[in-house]
């Protein structure tokens, strides 16, 4: 069945029954990016959840955990930096592997045109759900992605991702994938967060002959009893 976030036709209410139906319970949760507040829906029950991903483990089965569910530290970052930087006029911006959607979100209230696309149904259900609730949906469109086949046959001045990198077969696919969407010009660019121990050694490998690159390694400080993260901000423009 196709995935209810793809429906163009599909409304707030249909999307929040879709994932209280997989997941329980949802709670939204204000996040503040700059003097930007933004309400990002959360499993309640998290626990629980996991709970049964794991009885569903000890029959064989495979399962997915769901990070995309988790607000990252990288992704308040590449948030923060998308609210502020000089994009060029009339820009267009791809989200790829969804922070639950938010710096796609920041984008688009800022009034760029955003697809945020990833490879996962449920992420997709979040971020489009996201949109909804933060009155940004007819300004996001929403695609399924898979970055080793699908070519959306249009470019983008800024790629954008979170914890993008943490799958081998995503860093090694990832380039061909911006070297088909990544408009020409010198102010094009690919902009990255992940934790800095998720280095992405095979994505820059594969890149680094193509892209200029500067690295910017940022503090993050976490709840209370939580250690400090330090975040990489990458940015990558064409040679």
């Amino acid at each position: 069945m196709k995935n209810i976030a793809l429906k163009t036709d599909v409304t707030f209410d249909e999307l929040l029954a879709a994932a209280r139906n997989k997941f329980g319970a949802i709670r939204f949760e204000e996040v503040k990016v700059g003097d930007q507040i933004f309400e990002l829906a959360q499993i309640a029950d998290m626990p629980a959840y996991l709970d049964k991903l794991v009885n569903k483990a000890r029959g064989g089965k495979k399962i997915d955990l769901p990070l995309w569910a988790k607000i990252w530290p990288s992704s308040l970052v590449l948030g923060f930096y998308a609210l502020k930087f000089k994009a060029s006029e009339g820009a267009k911006f791809l989200e790829v592997g969804t922070d639950g959607g938010l710096c796609g979100m920041v984008a688009a209230r800022r009034g760029y045109e955003v697809v945020i696309a990833d490879t996962d149904d449920d992420a997709l259900l979040f971020s489009r759900l996201n949109a909804f609730r933060n009155g940004l949906d007819e300004k996001i469109r929403m695609n399924k992605v898979d970055f080793s086949e699908t070519d959306f046959e249009e470019k983008y001045n800024y790629i954008i991702g979170c914890e993008i990198l943490h799958r081998d077969d995503v860093a090694e696919s990832l380039p061909g994938f911006i070297a088909k969407h990544l408009a020409d010009g010198k102010d094009s660019e690919v902009l990255l967060a992940m934790d800095k121990k998720r280095g992405g050694k095979k994505f820059f490998e594969q890149t680094k002959d193509s892209y200029r690159l500067m690295r910017q390694e940022v503090p993050v400080g976490g709840n209370s009893g939580e250690a400090k993260s330090i975040v990489s901000l990458v940015r990558m423009g064409v040679k």
